[in-house]
């Protein structure tokens, strides 16, 4: 399917009530969704946690930029023994009956058996813990037994009257969707937010949406289509609340974290799919000028995913 058509749907959808969970809505329809969630959710919490070196038997404490539609990573997090969790989004996507479902997977042997390697708790003492999540009849008991504070609708003042020290704080594909002034913004308040000796992980992917897999994929694009664009016409298709995301390379975010006093541990740079090219002599000025060092145009389209571990 031609991009320009979902990109014409999530436009009228980003001026509805509900347009985001409308968006939303095609890739729920699968059988396994819950369980897929549930897979992907708890792997690359785990994942990014084994970047770091946190001792858990101390009084640590989490942020999760980017709770989406699943509480599953900041349940693990609780799993795991952070004494307590801040996750944050621009709205409230979470419900309740969805979330009952995806803990009865969470529950498998398999998965128990991962959390427990990195956890502080014993297997048993896991177990333990979900059945008495499983056992909560809201969302908000669900949040109070797991000691979670879910922000939505979220400002960096709103987290900072929660708590304003974090051992580790964490997103996942979600950097690509904030605008370059509050990645700054951010940026400038996890390096206070840290301390001396807190980490920071995120993993961010740097393709064009359009050509993700799924229903509306356009198979006809490279990944780094929407680098031909200039910024007036990117924003005309994508620049509403459902399609945004900011172009930016795994460049651009090193030069974010560096000038913000974050020292990056390590990038881990991935390229998960087959690469569709892109002649690089049609990227637009407009996205070479959001970089104000030089850059090899080539590092624009290097990687398509990349983990970025931080410590303050």
């Amino acid at each position: 399917m031609d991009w320009r058509i979902k990109a014409l749907l999530q436009k009228v959808l980003s001026y509805t009530r509900i347009g985001d969970r409308l968006n939303h809505l095609p890739a729920t329809l699968s059988k396994k969704h819950n369980e897929n969630v549930v897979n992907y959710q708890l792997h690359e919490c785990l994942r990014k946690f084994s970047l770091v070196e946190l001792n858990l038997s101390k009084n640590c404490n989490a942020l999760e930029i980017g709770t989406g539609y699943s509480l599953i990573s900041p349940i693990v997090l609780h799993l795991l023994g952070f004494n307590s969790i801040v996750t944050v989004d621009i709205s409230k996507d979470v419900r309740f009956k969805v979330l009952k479902k995806q803990l009865n997977y969470l529950k498998r042997e398999e998965f128990l058996d991962k959390i427990s390697l990195v956890s502080k708790f014993k297997k048993s003492e896991i177990l333990n813990k979900l059945d008495q999540i499983s056992r909560q009849r809201s969302l908000d008991d669900i949040l109070e037994t797991c000691n979670i504070k879910y922000l939505t609708s979220y400002t960096l003042e709103s987290i900072e009257k929660e708590r304003s020290i974090f051992q580790y704080i964490c997103s996942q594909v979600v950097f690509e969707h904030i605008r370059p002034n509050f990645l700054e913004e951010l940026n400038k308040k996890t390096r206070l937010w840290l301390g001396e000796k807190g980490y920071s992980v995120h993993t961010v992917n740097f393709i064009d949406h359009f050509a993700n897999p799924g229903f509306f994929q356009d198979k006809s694009i490279s990944e780094f289509n929407f680098l031909k664009h200039s910024d007036k016409n990117w924003n005309f298709w994508a620049g509403n609340s459902i399609a945004y995301t900011n172009r930016l390379s795994y460049l651009y975010y090193l030069n974010l974290f560096e000038r913000n006093s974050l020292e990056v541990l390590e990038f881990i740079g991935e390229n998960y799919r087959v690469k569709k090219e892109l002649d690089i002599g049609r990227i637009h000025n407009d996205v070479k000028s959001k970089y104000n060092f030089e850059i090899d145009l080539e590092d624009l389209i290097k990687f398509q995913r990349g983990t970025f571990v931080l410590k303050g």
